[in-house]
């Protein structure tokens, strides 16, 4: 159904000076604005993407199999618009990753879970227009359900997340786009989610939450090792990005328990250490359940992370967007923002910075929500909405 009608619910934490006398002033105000968006009625609002070079953002919803078409608004980068199509066989094909090819510009891989496939679609130049299938990837037993989906140099991957029918087990895929014979199946352990490139080494690491661990990939041999994650410091990895210039490197988040967080992310650099560091926030960074992560890096503000608290796992750890900045080296964690998001217990999902503004996914409120800063720079609010400790470095 097309709606070129959003209900939204707008906070503006301070009003942003509009006036010429305002405008010229030295005391002009700044503001940070977060404004909810309602998408179609669904349990389960999952991956989204942008489409390159348009105005176009591509949301899952998994529950109903579900694609949402958004449009935004070319200055503003606001949501003026969605379409709604239904994807696979049925509304239980499960539509569950999306992710922007690079090796077919333009076109977006998507994952249904449901029917053991990986998609190829053209997304179509206008709002209205039905994506169309250019290429089918049938997963090979005994692996089963691809979750999330991603495009690595000249391959397709996917995360398996359900147990295999034949063995068991669970499995990393992956197939060369451009000849998908080409297939190879990772036993890995319960139950992968992110997969990303170390890009100093071109190995792959891979998040796998129940089991709390990370799988290391050597492609070139095959060979698998596993990076358990030390309960000392959290435990479930989900969210995973590679990182490049100062920051290079794959960063990861831990996402907690049903007891909550321990606001936890970590990094993975060219020698294949594991580094962590840990939120201070007594009250919405120490418990903190990590799900998700972004690059948040500017010229303006340096090395920096976009980190999501979530309430998914456990109702102790707030729905936040958080910011947070490094040294120079980093090294160190030099400062860190928090944005409560407008609706508690919306089990956020995941985070996508824009060119201007950052967009969050609730997956219980089937919401989007938008962050806008005006006249500030992102990571330089004010004292009392920040934490900083220049000497605060990792976690034991």
């Amino acid at each position: 159904m097309l709606s070129h009608i959003f209900k939204s619910f707008v906070v503006a934490l301070a009003v942003g000076a509009t006036t010429a006398s305002a405008q010229n002033s030295a005391n002009s105000l700044v503001s940070r604005r977060l404004t909810e968006y309602l998408m179609p009625v669904a349990t389960e609002t999952h991956e989204f993407a942008r489409v390159p070079n348009t105005n176009f953002v591509l949301l899952t919803q998994m529950s109903d199999s579900e694609l949402i078409k958004i449009e935004l608004d070319a200055t503003t980068e606001e949501p003026i618009a969605f379409q709604s199509f239904p994807m696979g066989n049925n509304s239980s094909s499960q539509l569950h990753g999306v992710w922007p090819s690079t090796v077919y510009p333009g076109k977006m891989w998507l994952s249904l879970q449901a029917e053991n496939k990986l998609l190829l679609v053209d997304p179509g130049q206008n709002l209205t227009t039905e994506p169309t299938i250019i290429k089918t990837i049938d997963i090979p037993a005994p692996g089963n359900g691809p979750h999330c989906v991603f495009e690595i140099g000249n391959r397709v991957w996917a995360g398996l997340k359900v147990a295999s029918k034949q063995t068991g087990q669970f499995y990393v895929f992956s197939a060369d786009i451009s000849n998908s014979t080409d297939q190879k199946l990772y036993q890995c352990l319960n139950s992968p989610v992110f997969i990303k490139e170390e890009p100093t080494t071109g190995l792959i690491y891979v998040t796998q939450d129940t089991d709390s661990s990370i799988m290391r990939i050597n492609v070139t041999t095959g060979e698998t090792t596993q990076l358990p994650i030390p309960p000392s410091v959290g435990n479930n990895a989900v969210g995973m990005i590679s990182a490049y210039g100062p920051m290079s490197g794959v960063w990861f988040t831990l996402a907690g328990n049903a007891t909550g967080g321990t606001g936890t992310f970590g990094h993975i650099g060219s020698t294949g250490e594991m580094e962590f560091f840990q939120l201070k926030h007594p009250m919405l960074g120490s418990n903190a359940g990590l799900l998700h992560i972004a690059d948040a890096s500017s010229v303006a503000g340096g090395p920096a992370l976009w980190l999501l608290s979530t309430s998914l796992l456990s109702t102790n750890s707030p729905d936040a967007l958080i910011r947070v900045t490094f040294d120079a080296g980093v090294t160190a964690v030099s400062g860190e923002e928090y944005i409560s998001m407008l609706t508690q217990n919306a089990m956020v999902h995941r985070v996508l910075p824009l060119d201007k503004t950052v967009l969050v996914s609730e997956l219980h409120t089937f919401t989007l929500a938008q962050l806008t800063y005006n006249n500030t720079i992102a990571g330089q609010w004010l004292p009392a909405e920040s934490v900083s400790n220049a000497t605060y470095t990792q976690a034991g």
